[in-house]
């Protein structure tokens, strides 16, 4: 009787002993395979690391036809990825640093944004609003909801094409994507527009905002405005 109890102590000591090593082969096998997996490359389009420089020309267009109000305003912009913070849900986001250069040339900070990207999409903090601006991998005719995460109300994102070249002022882009940020079909009042572009390691590098207002009686543009930003030198 004893020796039965022994042998079957030592049974249940080797199959518990060949169940870790089985364990632990596949737990290993796991590991290599999570850090030899590449990483999805559409995730270039939307880099995220400290010290990257954007310059960018801003032009903005706003008029009114009742008030007789057209204004004109063009200024350099500077945006910086300026390190990593930990956000409001815990997760390693970019603090996102936004100049403007004054009439001396000197840049002074007006906005902070920040930035999240993980392997599904990359969200952008805009003036305390959480835009999601790509989704992952890129890939043309998907489309998201760009206010997923915040109050405002259902917002078609969609990619129009990906992959292809681009180009900005003198910059030229071998792959970039192009987004339609709920390109809403004009009527006899209004039109609205607006669209983001991305450049393989470079980020945004065109966006385009235009809310105008028509006369229902002519036809002619009496109010809204246009604001774009387009890239004229970055450094990574």
């Amino acid at each position: 009787m004893v020796k039965f109890d022994t042998m079957n102590t030592l049974l249940k000591a080797g199959l518990f002993l060949s169940l870790t090593a089985i364990l632990s082969a596949c737990n290993k096998q796991d590991d290599e395979s999570a850090v030899n997996t590449p990483l999805d490359p559409s995730l270039d389009y939307f880099p995220s690391d400290s010290g990257i420089t954007r310059y960018y020309q801003v032009d903005s267009v706003y008029w009114d036809e009742f008030f007789s109000i057209r204004d004109t305003v063009s200024y350099s912009l500077k945006e910086v990825h300026a390190g990593t913070f930990i956000d409001n849900q815990g997760r390693l986001a970019q603090r996102i640093e936004r100049f403007k250069a004054d009439s001396s040339g000197n840049w002074i900070i007006y906005k902070v944004w920040s930035s999240y990207r993980d392997k599904l999409r990359a969200e952008k903090v805009e003036d305390n609003i959480r835009l999601v601006k790509l989704v992952f991998p890129c890939s043309t005719g998907v489309n998201w909801n760009g206010n997923a995460y915040n109050i405002l109300g259902a917002r078609a994102f969609e990619y129009q094409s990906v992959g292809v070249p681009g180009s900005m002022n003198s910059l030229s882009f071998s792959e970039t994507v192009r987004v339609i940020q709920d390109d809403e079909p004009a009527n006899l009042l209004n039109d609205y527009y607006a669209e983001e572009r991305y450049a393989r390691s470079v980020g945004m590098y065109y966006r385009i905002i235009s809310d105008l207002g028509f006369s229902f009686l002519t036809g002619d543009t009496i109010s809204g405005s246009i604001y774009t930003e387009k890239l004229t030198s970055y450094s990574p």
